[in-house]
């Protein structure tokens, strides 16, 4: 007789079907939950990591427009300005601008003045027309050297200085003001002769600045004067210009804070030649307080009428070599939108700079 069947214990028999599914569903949840919550902390430490970047690199722009306002005008003659070519026989100066732009002087132009401000000539981004402005300080590292030579498109250089390297050092391309008496000029070096200690500044300069026939501000003016050609009686400082703006041709969506020193190049002009200090900057715009002994109005945006005299400081012109403060206000923007709203992150930065090249007065220097 066959023995019966053994039946197997509960421990034997494992899960029933109904047990697994209810096992499944709930490590189903579970691995949900849990890598539903690692996403999350994923997403958050992108924000963060976005965030943290926008911020820092708007803050490294800004620190370094300080930086250079700070030393506007610094070095520059007394009315803070610096004469260029005009009169007969002279053309417009070209100056620094956005990729695209095509600034010039124009024939009332007699000087340059250490703030040049162009409200609203930058790109328009996300519908702000944002503002270009270019400052003018003297190097103190080449400051006031004497020369042993000059003629209307040279100077030779006194010994003294290490015109090869270090602070020193002259490249082509570099702007210097030469000045006798009260009579200076501005001119861009496109030579360099180191044995002769020889700076040229021949006409067809990248900025347009060497006009020997140009009735005055030309450094054939300048030799003109009483007593004639005489290097005893002649100076040269470098001059460093330095330009702001947003450069948004690169990448429409990632517009770029540039900062530009001189033109770039010593003959050929590129307003594609500046450096890019801080990407993702969707705004910037400057306002300036003046000083014109009377009202001292501030915050002014030095538009077209507040340069003409119909603005500000009605009813009088609003001067640039009057600006005694610089207000900046730059904003940045996040590179990618940010979740769950799905929009950018930005942040404003402001600050006022004083300039002290404008707001005070050195005794010792004459």
């Amino acid at each position: 007789m066959a023995s019966m069947p053994h039946p197997f214990t509960p421990a034997e028999r494992g899960y029933s079907l109904i047990e697994l599914l209810v096992s499944m569903g709930l490590l189903t949840v579970i691995m949900g939950a849990t890598l539903g919550g690692l996403s999350d902390i994923i997403k958050g430490n992108d924000t963060v990591m976005m965030i943290s970047s926008t911020n820092n690199t708007l803050r490294g722009g800004m620190d370094l427009m300080i930086r250079d306002l700070l030393q506007v005008g610094s070095g520059l003659p007394a009315s803070h300005s610096i004469a260029i070519p005009s009169g007969a026989g002279s053309t417009a100066v070209r100056l620094p601008g956005p990729p695209g732009s095509g600034f010039l002087t124009t024939a009332a132009d007699f000087t340059l003045p250490a703030v040049m401000p162009r409200a609203g000539a930058g790109p328009v981004i996300n519908g702000v027309a944002t503002d270009v402005l270019s400052v003018m300080m003297a190097d103190n590292a080449f400051l006031d050297v004497a020369l042993t030579a000059v003629t209307s498109t040279s100077v030779d250089v006194a010994p003294g200085l290490n015109l090869a390297s270090g602070p020193d050092r002259v490249e082509t391309g570099q702007l210097m003001i030469i000045s006798k008496g009260s009579f200076n000029t501005l001119v861009q070096v496109t030579a360099v002769d180191l044995a002769a200690r020889r700076l040229t500044f021949s006409n067809g300069d990248s900025l347009n600045l060497n006009q020997t026939g140009a009735a005055n501000g030309s450094l054939t003016a300048v030799n003109a004067q009483v007593p004639v050609n005489a290097a005893a009686s002649t100076l040269i400082s470098r001059v460093r210009m330095i330009t702001y703006y947003i450069d948004a041709t690169l990448d429409p969506n990632r517009p770029r804070l540039v900062r530009r020193v001189n033109n770039g190049h010593a003959t050929s002009f590129d307003n594609s030649l500046g450096t890019a200090v801080a990407f993702d900057i969707a705004d910037l715009q400057f306002a300036y307080d003046v000083s014109n002994g009377t009202g001292n109005p501030g915050n002014v945006e030095m538009t077209a009428a507040d340069l003409a005299g119909g603005g500000a400081c009605t009813p009088n012109p609003c001067g640039r070599t009057q600006v005694r403060k610089v207000n900046v206000e730059a904003t940045g923007r996040s590179m990618n939108r940010l979740p769950p709203a799905n929009q950018y992150f930005k942040n404003t930065l402001k600050s006022q700079v004083s300039l002290r090249g404008m707001a005070f007065v050195d005794k010792y220097r004459s």
